[in-house]
């Protein structure tokens, strides 16, 4: 039978890095792996807020670009502003369509084409999943605003040098933060 663990796992991972030789990247392995599990716990926490409204996270994501946007949206619209591959994009869409908060809409100049909007019900329900997440969620992370920034501008430095966001001169709340991270070193 294996030992009990009783030590942060992460941590456990470094040293068992360190142990076999590995010091050139054991900071990174931790800082993925640290990450990664930052990941889960935010997801099972947002979906637990959001439970009691009766969605997800990935659900609440679509339903913010359709309540930020006046029309009605083409799928790969979502797709491309959530970073989703396009059949994500149509579960997600096929759920919240069976729960009234969007409709399907033909285009109507280009057959090929499905559009969403967003339905009175589910204007409200997001309505009230910002309230919830902004007040349950992203108000408590634990960290000062000044770490918060930090955050934001190490992982926007991230998804820079990866190629995820393109710098095409608009200012986003990543490339804004990168920038001024940028001009003060």
């Amino acid at each position: 039978m294996p030992k009990r663990w009783n030590r942060d796992p992460i941590q456990a991972a470094y040293d068992l890095w360190v142990g076999k030789g590995w010091e050139d990247t054991a900071d990174g392995m931790t800082a993925v792996t640290s990450l990664l599990r930052v990941h889960q716990l935010l997801t099972q926490r947002a979906d637990a807020i959001l439970a009691s409204v009766e969605l997800t996270f990935a659900r609440y994501e679509v339903l913010v670009v359709l309540y930020f946007n006046e029309d009605a949206v083409p799928l790969s619209y979502l797709a491309q502003a959530l970073q989703l591959h396009q059949a994500s994009v149509t579960n997600l869409v096929d759920k919240l369509e069976k729960q009234g908060y969007l409709e399907r809409k033909a285009h109507p100049s280009d057959r090929r084409v499905t559009l969403a909007q967003i339905t009175r019900t589910g204007r409200a329900r997001t309505r009230t999943a910002i309230r919830r997440l902004s007040s349950e969620l992203y108000a408590q992370l634990g960290l000062t605003v000044e770490e918060t920034r930090a955050l934001v501008t190490i992982f926007a430095k991230m998804r820079h040098a990866w190629g995820d966001v393109e710098e095409n001169g608009e200012a986003d709340a990543a490339g804004a933060l990168l920038h001024v991270a940028q001009s003060t070193a």
